[in-house]
Order: C-alpha cells, then structure tokens, then sequence
C-alpha cells in the first residue's frame, strides 16, 4: 500500500512538473522557482519513500550505509534539479529574482 501511495506522489509532481513546464510563460519567475520547488519536495520525497518501502526491513537494517545512500540520492536529485531542470524553466534563474 505505501508503494502505491509514493508511487501516486511520483505522478502528482512528474504531472505538476509538466503542467508547470507548459505554462512557464505566464508567471513570473519567483513564482516558478517556488513551485517547482515544492514539485521537486514531492518528486524527491516520492522517490525516497518508493526505495525505502522496497527493501526488506531486516535487509534494510543490517545495511549500515543506508542512510548515506539516501543522502548520495537526494544530493543528485538536488543538483539534476537545480542545475538541469531550472536552467531550463527559468533561463537566468540566478541572476534575476
């Protein structure tokens, strides 16, 4: 069930993302950084939970590197995000607020 539940949360932001992709033209930059920001809380959040309900608790529990792999994850998203996905949404985003 909560496989289901973060795989839906995927969806929800993949589906924002897209939405706010398609619309980036009318809002202001400000407002693009802020949402897509919540999109990416959701995205990383959803990926997170997927891998984590994925592995087996006694699996997950003798695995003493598990919570630096979910830091490594979470580290990639945030840069995929900060220096792929907004460059593209908001060209100049660092320059201009």
């Amino acid at each position: 069930m909560a496989r289901r539940v973060y795989s839906i949360i995927i969806a929800i932001a993949l589906g924002l993302g897209f939405y706010l992709f398609t619309i980036r033209d009318t809002h202001l930059k400000a407002y693009l950084i802020t949402i897509s920001a919540i999109i990416f809380t959701l995205f990383s959040m959803g990926i997170h939970g997927l891998l984590a309900h994925s592995l087996k608790p006694k699996v997950k529990g003798d695995i003493i590197i598990y919570p630096l792999l979910m830091g490594v994850l979470w580290a990639v998203l945030f840069f995929l995000f900060v220096f792929v996905f907004l460059p593209i949404l908001c060209p100049d985003f660092l320059l201009q607020l």
